[in-house]
């Protein structure tokens, strides 16, 4: 599992109503939190370094690989997460296929850390309220199919954004995240790796 620092964000929000939509700039609303996670990995799937500017990933057929945000909801409401999507520029390539929201445990005190990564799942996960001043863990799981089509290209880059669906009180909206740490570089991986795909420990 990688565990990553986040470098630029930005949001855009659109809040909706049922006298229409209206879109604005929203600086008291989400903020991600430093730290992308992400997994399983191994430098036998052919993949490579990770930083600020994202993950290098090697693509294999059946592959499974998550990536985690965290978002801080730093306004005075309860938010509640209702999911997530986001565009998918290469879907026989790699498809975001489930995301997952939840509640984050308060930050522990001392040097204890709490990751939030969790296993991979086809799934959405259901809603989850986010109170004030507390954390929202999301969690993108990508499966991976025709990598061949990567053979003799440049690497491609996905997970750019990711859309959040919310509501608070009456009112629903959407806010975009863009993550720099959180995106993927996809090369092609072994045919043959030496490590099962999916496995963790």
């Amino acid at each position: 599992m990688n565990l990553l620092a986040v470098g630029a964000i930005t949001l855009i929000v659109t809040l909706g109503s049922g006298c229409g939509a209206e879109t604005q700039t929203v600086t008291r609303s989400f903020a991600a939190r430093n730290g992308v996670e992400s997994g399983p990995d191994s430098s036998l799937w052919g993949d490579g370094s990770a930083g600020p500017s994202g993950m290098h990933v090697g693509c294999i057929r059946g592959r499974r690989f998550a990536v985690l945000i965290t978002v801080h909801n730093r306004s005075s409401r309860t938010i509640t997460l209702l999911g997530g999507a986001a565009p998918q520029p290469f879907p026989d390539v790699i498809e975001r296929v489930a995301v997952q929201v939840r509640l984050a445990p308060p930050p522990p005190k001392g040097d204890l850390m709490v990751t939030g990564l969790r296993s991979w799942n086809s799934r959405n996960s259901s809603p989850v309220a986010i109170p004030p001043e507390r954390d929202g863990w999301v969690q993108s799981n990508f499966l991976m199919r025709n990598c061949a089509q990567l053979r003799g290209r440049e690497p491609v880059t996905v997970n750019r954004s990711t859309t959040l669906n919310y509501s608070v009180s009456s009112t629903s909206g959407t806010q975009v995240f863009s993550v720099a740490a959180a995106r993927i570089v996809l090369t092609r991986g072994p045919l043959h790796p030496r490590l099962p795909i999916n496995h963790v420990g």
